[in-house]
């Protein structure tokens, strides 16, 4: 029996900015090639490593310069949704097929260095030397509104602050592409680091410790995370209406879940229930079975809570035929907000490609073909998610 195409939601085209550069490329080109510097951030003091992102040249990739003075959590979402739209051949603005294409957008800590930026001026200089461009962009909705103008998107806009946003953007998105009048719908995260935020995440002994670097040399220390920092945008439709177009499909977004444990602030409970039951939920979501995935990308920020959850969760779900387990965060950071949608860049471009970057260990390689993918999210205070991404049949 054929699919039902109008019950499909489809992925036509993504795009990605981060440490590891610019586009799906660059980000499959990173991974296990350890080429992303581990460093603190050059914009502000700091002794914690992180991953800095390729900041995008948007006056030569939009040939206009407007943009260019926005924050960089702006330019990162706008980046990536172009890079997104190029690729699914979307036609927008004048002479094209007026269409109703929707945003939603997710980000950890919004427009963190903005908002902190205003902070210092107004205490160090008073309300005068607070800039007017500084405000308009500390509202949470800036990245996604701009994007909007830029590319002409009158769609809904809906704007999510969660620290795993990839799984929650990604389930509020087929949810909005559900309803009448709505054509597209771009799934987009970005978050970008922030000092601030960073000292943050310190007092709650998330990071990798200080003295884990050396000057600006490459390092992967054994244990804990790196904060990193970009955009993924990822554009969905109807099947029908991709095929009715003649759009490629990239991959099809077969099934999305978002959980909290109800547990603690922080430090999530050990046992996994809330990672656990998101899993169980795409899959019911996608009509699958443990049995259907052939592989898991990680999103384990390689903190010992975060891998002894995961590993609880996994052993619960898949029992003793748990599919083979990579993680990305070794090679490009945790990118906070954005960390699943990267996960889930990298499964539409393992599925396109038809096969896995050569350079994941061995205990992430599945010795067979890969056909589903399964990105899991962890975030702080508890939230969880997993989106099941699969080639499509069709």
């Amino acid at each position: 029996m054929a699919p039902d195409l109008a019950r499909r939601v489809v992925i036509t085209g993504a795009g990605v900015i981060g440490s590891f550069g610019i586009g799906a490329g660059a980000l499959w080109d990173s991974i296990g090639a350890g080429k992303t510097k581990f460093a603190p951030c050059t914009r502000y003091p700091a002794t914690l490593p992180c991953a800095e992102a390729v900041k995008p040249d948007l006056r030569r990739m939009l040939q206009s310069g407007r943009n260019s003075r926005m924050s960089l959590v702006s330019q990162f979402a706008i980046a990536a949704v172009h890079l997104a739209l190029k690729q699914a051949d979307l036609p927008l603005g004048k002479g094209a097929p007026d269409r109703a294409v929707g945003i939603v957008y997710g980000t950890s800590h919004g427009p963190g260095a903005t908002t902190q930026e205003i902070y210092d001026d107004l205490i160090d200089h008073g309300p005068a030397a607070v800039k007017p461009r500084a405000f308009q962009e500390s509202v949470f909705n800036a990245p996604a509104s701009l994007a909007s103008i830029q590319f002409g998107l009158k769609g809904p806009i809906q704007v999510l602050a969660a620290s795993v946003c990839g799984p929650t953007v990604l389930y509020q998105a087929q949810m909005l592409l559900a309803q009448p009048g709505v054509d597209a719908v771009i799934a987009l995260c970005a978050d970008e680091l922030c000092g601030a935020v960073q000292s943050a995440l310190r007092v709650v002994r998330w990071h990798r410790p200080a003295g884990a670097v050396d000057g600006r040399s490459p390092s992967r220390p054994a244990r804990g995370a790196v904060a990193s920092e970009g955009a993924a945008a990822l554009i969905l439709e109807r099947g029908d209406d991709a095929v009715a177009r003649g759009a490629l499909t990239l991959a099809e977004m077969a099934g999305a879940a978002s959980t909290n444990d109800a547990w603690k602030l922080v430090r999530p409970a050990q046992d996994g229930r809330g990672l656990i039951a998101a899993m169980h939920g795409c899959l019911a979501d996608a009509e699958a079975s443990p049995g259907d995935v052939d592989m898991i990308l990680s999103s384990t920020a390689n903190t010992e809570v975060d891998d002894r959850l995961e590993a609880a969760a996994f052993r619960s779900v898949f029992g003793d035929a748990t599919p083979p387990v990579a993680s990305t965060k070794g090679d490009i950071g945790h990118a906070m907000g954005a960390a699943a949608m990267f996960d889930v860049a990298l499964a539409v471009e393992m599925l396109r490609r038809g096969r896995v970057p050569v350079s994941l260990d061995a205990a992430g390689t599945p010795a067979g073909d890969v056909g589903s993918i399964l990105c899991t999210g962890i975030g702080l205070n508890g939230m969880f998610g997993a989106i099941l991404i699969r080639r499509a049949a069709w």
